[in-house]
């Protein structure tokens, strides 16, 4: 899908949320400022929430409860795995609820398996390529 501003990124997370399962993890993977967060915003919204929605760059991890739980997670500035086992994410990947990884390559070793990604790219401006693989 190719969408040229923020708007259609969150209208078009909006429109394929519900393919979205409980118990799935998904990765997220593109440059800084690609839409992934905005992206994540439009599938809260199509999982009917209505609450603001941050990027958990400093926080490392948010929940949501939308109709099933929502974990977003952002390793961008935590490389550290230790860190990452004592805040419990092997649980949240177990767990029933859909987990969301920004910048999921920087713990690659210990991703399950199963993980499904989107990739973001920055074609022009506020155009942005986002595939589901």
């Amino acid at each position: 899908m190719i969408t040229t501003s923020p708007e259609e990124t969150i209208d078009y997370a909006k429109s394929i949320a519900s393919s979205f399962s409980s118990g799935e993890v998904y990765g997220l993977k593109g440059q800084m400022a690609s839409g992934k967060t905005t992206f994540i915003k439009g599938l809260l919204m199509g999982m009917g929430y209505k609450n603001m929605v941050n990027s958990p760059t400093f926080t490392l991890i948010n929940e949501y409860d939308a109709i099933c739980k929502v974990i977003h997670i952002d390793c961008y500035r935590e490389n550290n795995m230790s860190r990452w086992i004592d805040l419990g994410i092997f649980e949240y990947f177990s767990s029933e609820a859909i987990v969301l990884i920004e910048w999921p390559e920087i713990i690659n070793h210990i991703l399950p398996e199963t993980i499904k990604y989107i990739h973001f790219e920055v074609l022009e401006n506020n155009k942005r390529e986002i595939r589901l693989t």
